[in-house]
C-alpha cells in the first residue's frame, strides 16, 4: 500500500482506518485548519485510464460536496470539506466525528423498547427530511454511517453515496470485472440490485431495517435479506416473535422496507406524519447520555474501525433565524418537598413543555397549523413564556403575519430583556421588512448582552451597508473576523468586508478579503462571484470572467454570475458572449430588470432596434411596478432615443 504523506498540500496521513474493494479510508490531519483538526479521507481509485470516465467521476464527487454544502452547517450531518483529484486517484474529505457507529450499539444484541426505537426513527427521519428538502438522497445508508456523537449523544450522518441532482443512480463499480463482495452493510442497501426502490425509498429501507434490528436484538447475519422470496413475511415474523413493538409501528416498518413501489413512502416527512398519527410522539429519553459507552483511545478511534469494518454586488446576508430554542424533553422535578405552591405549578410547566414538544414534532413533519395551535395553547397557559413566543414568531412570519411575529418577539424581550438571541431574531425580521434603523438598534442590543455575537456583527454590518454607511459596516465585519472561530462565519465576514472595501475604492484590500473568503469557502459560488466583481473594478476582465465562470460551475442555477460575466464580456467587446449570458440570466430570472436593460442596449449597439425597444419597454414597466422612478426615467430616456433614431431612418 502506497499512501502519499500529503494530499493536495493540505491533508497529512495518520493511519489507515479501513480497506475495501475499491476504496480506502484514512484518518488524516487537516493542515488547512488552524487547529490542525482530524479529518476522514475516502480514497477511491478507478481501474480505468479513460479520461472521460475520470472526468465524470471527478465532476460527480465535486457535485456531491457542493450539494451538501448548500445545506450549510448542520450538526446532524458531517461537514464535507473538499474533493481532490490526483491522476486516477480521487479523495473525498469530511470532518472527523468523535463517537461510535450505530453498528456498535446494534452489536450489543439486546431488543430495545418501542419508545427507544421510536426516538431513533424520529431523529434519523428528521435528518433524512432535512437532506430531502434539498433534493438529496444518501444512497449509502447503513449503521456504520450513523455516528453517535461522543459528547452530545445525537446522531451524525456521514459518507453519502455518489449522488446527483438528476437522481441518476450510483454507478455500479467493479474490481477486475467482478462485482464487489457483499458485506454486512449490504443488508441495508437495496439499490444495488433492486431498482424498484427510488433514491429516497432506498434510504427509508435502510432505516427500516436498522429499526427492525434494534427492536429485535437480532444480529446482522440473522435479519432477513431482500433476495429471500419470503422477505416481508420473515420481517413480520421476526417483529412478532422477537420485539415488543405495537402493531401500528410494525406496520410502518414493514411499509418502509417493502419492495412494492405502491406501498413505499415517498418522503421521510410522510413517515414522520404516519408515526405522529398512528404511534404518537416519542417519550422523552431517560438520559441524555448515548446508549452505549464511548469508544476507547479517548475517542480517537474512527467509527469505521469500531464497526464490523445589491443585484450586481450580492452579499452573504446570513439572515438565518438562529433562535436557540431548547425544546427540552422534560422537566426535572427532583425537589418535590418544597412549598405547596410550587407543586401546583409543576403540572402546568410539564403541560407547557409537552405542548412545545408537540409543536416541534408537528413542525418537523410540515404541519404548521398544528404546530401553531400547540404553541397557542402553551402561551394561553403561560403568556410570558419567552421560548414559546419566539418559536411562534417564526411560524407567524412564515404565514405572512409580520406584525404579529414582531409583537411576539417584543413580548418575549419584555419578559426577559437579557436574551440576546431574541433581539437578534427581531433585528432579522426588521431587516426583511426594510426597517434598517430598527434592525441596527436590535443588533446593537444583542451585542450589548453578548459581546462576542458574531452573526449580530455581520448582520448589523449588512444593515449599515444597505444604508450607505460602509465605514460602519467595515467596523462590524472586522469585529466579526476577529471573533469568529468557525470558517463559515469568518468567510461571510471577509466576503462582506470585501464589498465594503471595494465600494470605498480600496480595491486591493478588497481583493485580499475576497481571496480569503475563497480560501475559507472554496466551493461557494458567492465567494468567486464577489471576487469577480472586484477584479472587474480593477479592470482585470479576464480574471473576473474566470471567477464568474467558476461561480457558474458551482451554482449554475444562479442568474447573477451570468449577468456579471455578460457585463465583463461586453467590456472586452465580446458581444456574442455577452448576449448569451444576458439571455441565460433572463431565462433563469425572467424578472431581472438590469439584464433586460443591458441586453436592450446591446441589441441597439448591434443594430437590432426592435429587440432593443422590446427589452427597454419591459424594463420601464418593471421599474414603474416597483416605484423605482429613477430606473423608469433612465429606461424611458433610452426608449425615446431609440424611437427617435427609428423615426429618422424611416
Amino acid at each position: 500500500m502506497v499512501v502519499k504523506r500529503l494530499i493536495d498540500g493540505r491533508f497529512q496521513f495518520i493511519r489507515v482506518v479501513s480497506t475495501k474493494a475499491y476504496t480506502k479510508t484514512y484518518l488524516m490531519t487537516d493542515h488547512g485548519d488552524p487547529a490542525k483538526a482530524k479529518c476522514i479521507v475516502k480514497h477511491l481509485q478507478l481501474p480505468s485510464h479513460n479520461t472521460i470516465t475520470l472526468k465524470f467521476l471527478n465532476d460527480l464527487l465535486a457535485k456531491r460536496v457542493n450539494l451538501l454544502k448548500r445545506m450549510g452547517d448542520q450538526e446532524a450531518i458531517a461537514k464535507n470539506l473538499s474533493t481532490v483529484q490526483e491522476g486516477q486517484d480521487f479523495y473525498w474529505v469530511r470532518d472527523y466525528v468523535a463517537g461510535h457507529s450505530l453498528m456498535a450499539e446494534l452489536a450489543e444484541g439486546k431488543p430495545r423498547q418501542e419508545a427507544e426505537v421510536l426516538r431513533f426513527l424520529v431523529e434519523s427521519l428528521g435528518i433524512l427530511d432535512l437532506i430531502q428538502r434539498h433534493g438529496i438522497a444518501h444512497q449509502n445508508l447503513h449503521p456504520n454511517n450513523l455516528i453517535r456523537h461522543r459528547d452530545r449523544g445525537h446522531l451524525v450522518l456521514v459518507d453519502f453515496g455518489l449522488i446527483q441532482d438528476t437522481g441518476t443512480p450510483e454507478p455500479s463499480l467493479e474490481t477486475n470485472g467482478n462485482p464487489t463482495t457483499p458485506t454486512a452493510e449490504s443488508a441495508y442497501l437495496p439499490q444495488v440490485k433492486h431498482r424498484q426502490y427510488t433514491r429516497f425509498a432506498a434510504d427509508h429501507f435502510a432505516l427500516g431495517m436498522i429499526a427492525m434490528q434494534m427492536a429485535t436484538g437480532l444480529s446482522n447475519e440473522a435479519i432477513p435479506r431482500l433476495n429471500q422470496d419470503d422477505f416481508l413475511a420473515q420481517i413480520k415474523l421476526q417483529l412478532d416473535e422477537c420485539s415488543t413493538l405495537g402493531n401500528p409501528l410494525k406496520d410502518i416498518l414493514i411499509k418502509m422496507v417493502s419492495p412494492q413501489p405502491e406501498a413505499q413512502y415517498h418522503q421521510a416527512k410522510d413517515i414522520l406524519l404516519a408515526l405522529a398519527e398512528r404511534v404518537g410522539p416519542p417519550a422523552p429519553a431517560a438520559s441524555a447520555q448515548p446508549a452505549s459507552p464511548p469508544p476507547p483511545e479517548n475517542g480517537d478511534m474512527e467509527p469505521e474501525q469500531l464497526s464490523s469494518t445589491p443585484s450586481t454586488a450580492p452579499r452573504a446576508a446570513r439572515l438565518n433565524r438562529r433562535s436557540k430554542v431548547w425544546l427540552g424533553a422534560g422537566v426535572a422535578i427532583a425537589l418535590l418537598t418544597v412549598a405547596g405552591v410550587f407543586l401546583l405549578r409543576v403540572p402546568q410547566r410539564m403541560t407547557v413543555n409537552g405542548l412545545l414538544q408537540q409543536a416541534e414534532a408537528a413542525r418537523q413533519v410540515g404541519q404548521k397549523n398544528d404546530s401553531l395551535n400547540y404553541l397557542n395553547q402553551a402561551i394561553d397557559l403561560k403568556p410570558d413564556h419567552g421560548k414559546a413566543l419566539a418559536q411562534r414568531s417564526t411560524l407567524l412570519w412564515e404565514n405572512g403575519q409580520s406584525e404579529e411575529a414582531l409583537q411576539d418577539l417584543t413580548n418575549a424581550i419584555q419578559n426577559d430583556p437579557s436574551m440576546a438571541t431574541w433581539y437578534f431574531q427581531r433585528g432579522n425580521l426588521r431587516f426583511r421588512l426594510g426597517d434598517l434603523q430598527g434592525a441596527i438598534a436590535d443588533y446593537s442590543d444583542a451585542l450589548e448582552r453578548e459581546t462576542t455575537y458574531v452573526d449580530a456583527h455581520i448582520n448589523r454590518g449588512n444593515a449599515r451597508a444597505e444604508l450607505g454607511d460602509e465605514e460602519g459596516a467595515l467596523q462590524d465585519y472586522t469585529a466579526a473576523i476577529n471573533l469568529a472561530e468557525d470558517p463559515e462565519s469568518k468567510a461571510d465576514a471577509y466576503l462582506n468586508r470585501c464589498l465594503s472595501r471595494s465600494n470605498l475604492a480600496d480595491h486591493a484590500a478588497a481583493l485580499n478579503d475576497c481571496t480569503e473568503a475563497v480560501n475559507l469557502r472554496p466551493n461557494n459560488s458567492l465567494a468567486y462571484e464577489n471576487r469577480g466583481l472586484v477584479k472587474r473594478r480593477l479592470n482585470d476582465f479576464q480574471g473576473a470572467i474566470q471567477d464568474f465562470t467558476i461561480a457558474i460551475q458551482i451554482n449554475a442555477g444562479s442568474p447573477e454570475p451570468y449577468y456579471n460575466r455578460g457585463l465583463t464580456r461586453q467590456d472586452l467587446g465580446d458581444y456574442a458572449g455577452a448576449m448569451a449570458d444576458f439571455n441565460q440570466t433572463i431565462e433563469l430570472n425572467p424578472n431581472h430588470p438590469f439584464a433586460y436593460y443591458d441586453r436592450g442596449l446591446l441589441h441597439a449597439e448591434l443594430g437590432d432596434i426592435e429587440s432593443a425597444i422590446a427589452d427597454l419597454e419591459t424594463v420601464a414597466s418593471a421599474c414603474l411596478d416597483v416605484s423605482r422612478l429613477g430606473c423608469f426615467d433612465d429606461a424611458k430616456y433610452q426608449l425615446e432615443k431609440l424611437r427617435a433614431a427609428q423615426t429618422t431612418e424611416l
